[in-house]
Formats: C-alpha cells, sequence, structure tokens
C-alpha cells in the first residue's frame, strides 16, 4: 500500500505541476509578443512585474522535470512492488486506457516543446503567426498529460483494492 500511495501522490503532483508550467509558459509567450509589439497592458505585464516571466518559467522547468522524474520513480517502484503480487494488476481495460494515453501524451509533448522553442526563437512577428497554433498544442499537450496521469491514478488505486481484497481474502481463508 505505500508504493501504490507514493505512486498516486507523485502522479497528482507532476499532474499539478505540468498545469502550472504550461500556465507559465503560455504566459510567458503572450508577454514576449506584447514587449515585441509593445502592447504593455493586461494580466501578464502585471504578472511580470511580480515575478519575472523569464526566472519563473525557468523555475517551473526544472520543477516540472523533478516532478516528472519523481512520478516515474514512484510508478515504476509501484509496478516492482505489485509485480510479484497476486493479482499482478488491475482490469485490462483501465491499464489500456493508460497506456493508450500515454501512446498519445508523450509525442504530443515532445511536438508542443519542439514548436514552441521553434516559435520563440524565430521573433515576436513569427510567434504571433503562429500563436494559436502553438497555444493549441502547448494546452493539447497539458490536458494529454492530465489525461495519463488521472488513468495511471485509477490503474494503481484498482491494483491496490484489489490486492487489499486478495489479502483480506487470504486471512480470512
Amino acid at each position: 500500500m505505500p508504493a501504490a500511495r507514493t505512486a498516486v501522490t507523485a502522479l497528482v503532483a507532476l499532474t499539478i505541476v505540468d498545469v502550472l508550467h504550461t500556465m507559465v509558459a503560455l504566459a510567458l509567450y503572450e508577454h514576449r509578443i506584447g514587449v515585441v509589439t509593445h502592447d504593455g497592458s493586461g494580466t501578464v505585464e502585471m504578472l511580470d512585474i511580480i515575478v519575472p516571466l523569464r526566472e519563473l518559467s525557468a523555475a517551473m522547468f526544472c520543477l516540472l522535470l523533478l516532478t516528472l522524474l519523481t512520478a516515474w520513480a514512484g510508478v515504476a517502484n509501484w509496478f516492482t512492488r505489485t509485480r510479484g503480487t497476486e493479482p499482478p494488476v488491475a482490469p485490462a481495460a483501465p491499464v489500456a486506457r493508460w497506456r493508450m494515453s500515454a501512446i498519445v501524451a508523450v509525442p504530443l509533448n515532445l511536438i508542443a516543446a519542439v514548436q514552441y522553442l521553434y516559435a520563440t526563437a524565430n521573433g515576436g512577428a513569427y510567434m504571433r503567426t503562429v500563436q494559436g497554433e502553438t497555444t493549441l498544442l502547448l494546452v493539447a499537450a497539458s490536458v494529454a498529460l492530465v489525461i495519463t496521469t488521472t488513468a495511471g491514478i485509477q490503474v494503481v488505486r484498482r491494483t491496490a483494492e484489489s490486492q487489499h481484497a486478495a489479502g483480506a481474502g487470504a486471512t480470512t481463508a
């Protein structure tokens, strides 16, 4: 049970940090466009005055990597601990949902990251030109990761519940 609790906590933390990271990345993107076009008004600029978005974005990226590694370690620990026990995993449908969402989330996050880096490397005018698709890709990548972590949490919880039920049945028998 502690391994399952750790895995769930790590996946929840990853979900929260990813959403916050996406919000900061989009705010920095908007701010960079605004600086180039001399906009200078709005919520993003006020946030930049309070906390410089470049530093906040770098810190959020590091935090995202840290929580990603932590989530991976927590899930790997849970998986290795459940592998030797019966039943090994949750029912097939949640596991398949988790795998399929991961198959979508991983490439989508990589594509969104490359698009973001490419858009920001080519200057403010280009950033404004591709703003719609870049924003949609970042949001879609974040949503895909949230769906994946939610499916992972369901698998971990169902596995823990089935193992707990199997353990209780073995104790009463």
